[in-house]
């Protein structure tokens, strides 16, 4: 009822409730693998206030359906649970924070192998009062403490300043940083954490390798025929193809990616160490800038682009000499957050010794609360570059969605726990 004739309402309800339909099967089909949506609804629609990404992470983890999916994750769930094992005697009797708890998992964990007190943060009042739930019905009362805050919020009433022994965190994203979690860690660290405590993870890395793939720029141009219409109800709409071509570019392709896809291997992949313990002033991650050399790779190619993913390392002094690790690698134990491709401006002839380098910036994006990524490649040999750029962390093209795909999966009814590769638990397809 918009004061609009009746024909005219009814077009505006379809087209609205189309909208909205478009929207909703995104996040549904994102909540099957649990990483919140890249896309944000228009920050006005029909009149309501604008809102920032950070309220829709806010209502994203407050699904349970979209923690479920992270649940299901054995390969991240299994080296967060060896981690805390292998910590347990920094964890008797020690205070815990965990960042960012969800479901309370984590705080979970650390209670479970000894610790006295758990600070489980949570910015979902949603979520929190679930985690809350699990603490109780699980037997931590009085050890789980759920603060529904996010951490920034927490003051010194909630949390005392330098009384965590152990931060826990899994605020990771596409391509490690997409989501800004490194900030939060160090944040956390200046404030609450005792002088020598344990931080887990202890150091992450982003790796880089070049691929080819001509079937994939054939597929992305295939997904803008529709601005070739030259005779769409008499109008030509062919002008707007440069504008959905170079949108095209400026997107992320989360894929999964075989390692034979790649040029460089996945154990060979050159890239950038990032230190969560060092800083001690979130504004040293506002800018992430590194270059790495390939080298040399398994054929001459023409380079379309750059696959990206990252690697968590739960090192330390009371880690061992073979910490555990959390890899998002092509090849590894699949996971929530798949692998990334960056598709470069134009192709980049190669032979297989040529020198070959990227250089790599990523820059915090204020009003989405995600990076920028901007990259360089350039092959020596013959001075030719080619960019990347820039691409939001959160602009995404989910790729991987459009095919069935083989995704972590826990089945207590399984026989053979390594039927699936050793992660505990059966795999299935699913129909995503």
């Amino acid at each position: 009822s918009l004061g609009l004739p009746g024909s005219m309402a009814l077009a505006h309800a379809q087209k609205c409730w189309a909208c909205c339909r478009s929207a909703s099967r995104q996040a549904q089909r994102c909540s099957s693998f649990g990483r919140a949506p890249a896309v944000i609804l228009p920050a006005t629609l029909g009149g309501c206030r604008a809102f920032s990404r950070i309220d829709g992470y806010r209502h994203y983890y407050g699904k349970l359906k979209n923690q479920e999916g992270m649940l299901r994750d054995v390969a991240r769930n299994e080296a967060y649970r060896a981690a805390i094992e292998t910590a347990m005697s920094n964890l008797k009797g020690a205070t815990v924070m965990d960042i960012g708890t969800g479901s309370g998992f984590l705080a979970l964990l650390a209670a479970k192998y000894g610790a006295a007190k758990v600070y489980a943060i949570e910015g979902s009042p949603e979520i929190a009062r679930v985690a809350s739930r699990l603490a109780r019905a699980n037997g931590y009362v009085g050890v789980i403490e759920i603060v529904p805050k996010h951490l920034e919020e927490v003051t010194e009433e909630d949390i005392p300043p330098n009384s965590v022994d152990v931060i826990v965190s899994e605020l990771f994203s596409h391509f490690l940083v997409g989501e800004v979690g490194l900030q939060v860690v160090t944040l956390a660290k200046k404030r609450f954490l005792k002088p020598g405590g344990l931080v887990l993870p202890e150091v992450a890395w982003i790796k880089l390798s070049p691929f080819e793939d001509p079937a994939l720029g054939a597929e992305l141009r295939g997904r803008h025929t529709f601005w070739q219409n030259s005779d769409f109800m008499g109008f030509d709409l062919t002008p707007a193809l440069p504008f959905a071509e170079e949108q095209q570019l400026k997107e992320m392709v989360l894929d999964i990616v075989e390692p034979e896809e790649l040029l460089v291997a996945p154990s060979e992949s050159p890239g950038e160490l990032l230190d969560l313990v060092g800083p001690d002033d979130p504004e040293v991650w506002r800018k992430i800038e590194f270059e790495v050399q390939f080298p040399d790779r398994s054929r001459d190619a023409l380079i379309d682009g750059i696959c990206g993913w990252g690697d968590a390392i739960f090192s330390g002094d009371c880690m061992g000499e073979v910490p555990p690790v959390l890899s998002t690698a092509p090849g590894a134990a699949p996971t929530v957050w798949a692998q990334c491709r960056f598709l470069l401006d134009k192709p980049l002839r190669a032979d297989a010794t040529d020198k070959l380098t990227a250089r790599c910036e990523l820059r915090t994006h204020k009003q989405r609360e995600s990076y920028s990524v901007r990259m360089e490649v350039k092959n020596h040999a013959s001075g030719k570059v080619s960019r990347i750029g820039p691409v939001e962390l959160s602009n995404v093209y989910a790729r991987h969605f459009a095919k069935p795909n083989s995704f972590p999966i826990v089945d207590n009814d399984a026989e053979d726990a390594t039927a699936d590769g050793g992660t505990g638990g059966g795999r299935r397809p699913l129909g995503l």
